[in-house]
């Protein structure tokens, strides 16, 4: 998390029965879906069952763990960019927040929100967020990009983007690929040595568009040239829940608890202005 004062923000594991609850039935134990969205669907990530150690499991955690720290936030106003299909919204705003989601395809936004119970408590914002500004839309306490600054060809002016809508006291919630992890194979922002050149690939909404990954080391001096202040920082993945290293085959509800603690032993950190 951060932002552009320090403070200090408690971090927490998902809860357990909430993450068995996601492997076993899917990401849908927690997402507000019309019932027609519940018809008839048994695969993908709302539906879809996936234990650990998996990539199924990982996502499961992963959504789980940012809508955590999201609503450890308590935001009233926010801002998601990127936002893809608006679930993370939709959750936010079935728990109250005032919620606005931005996204390059809006069409497709617009067709995933129409799945929503709550679709008419979230405001949508199609198009591209740099042609966002908060005269438009005003300022928020929380500012949400899950997965999007690894798309950005140029990171800090992305981060000082976002950081032109906060409030004062506001956060910026990012999560983004960690490009110390042992499976990295791109390169990291640092060894990029013309950002401009990526220009023409940014924004390419999946995982061939990624332009580069971000090491902590790195999220802390782009965070900084922006003006913004790392607050808190985890580290998600591990083999334990991935299932990378050749352990996917323990895969199972018996390890459940002791896959998703052991992800609690990955090291985080609080970082203040000197």
């Amino acid at each position: 998390m951060i932002s552009p004062s320090p403070s200090r923000t408690p971090a927490r594991l998902p809860d357990y029965e909430l993450f068995r609850s996601a492997c076993q039935s899917g990401l849908s134990v927690v997402r507000p879906l019309t019932q027609s969205a519940r018809t008839g669907v048994v695969f993908g990530w709302n539906f879809g069952s996936g234990w650990p150690p998996s990539y199924e499991a990982f996502g499961h955690m992963r959504v789980l763990a940012t809508l955590r720290q999201a609503l450890a936030l308590r935001p009233h106003r926010l801002l998601e960019v990127a936002a893809g299909d608006g679930k993370l919204c939709a959750c936010l705003a079935a728990r109250g927040a005032t919620v606005f989601a931005n996204d390059l395809r809006g069409e497709a936004l617009a067709k995933a929100a129409a799945g929503f119970e709550n679709r008419d408590n979230i405001k949508l914002l199609p198009g591209n967020c740099f042609d966002l500004g908060p005269a438009q839309v005003g300022c928020f306490d929380l500012v949400i990009a899950c997965e999007v600054i690894e798309h950005a060809a140029h990171a800090v002016d992305f981060m000082r983007h976002l950081k032109s809508f906060l409030s004062p006291g506001g956060h910026i919630l990012l999560t983004t690929p960690n490009g110390s992890y042992f499976r990295n194979a791109l390169p990291t922002y640092a060894q990029i040595e013309d950002t401009t050149s990526l220009e023409a690939a940014q924004f390419k909404p999946d995982a061939d568009g990624h332009l580069f990954l971000i090491t902590p080391a790195e999220l802390r001096e782009i965070s900084a040239e922006a003006g913004l202040h790392v607050e808190q920082l985890e580290l998600c993945a591990s083999p334990f829940i991935t299932g990378h290293c050749k352990l996917s085959f323990l895969r199972g509800r018996p390890i459940a608890r002791a896959c998703l603690f052991a992800r609690a032993a990955l090291p985080s950190a609080t970082v203040h202005d000197q």
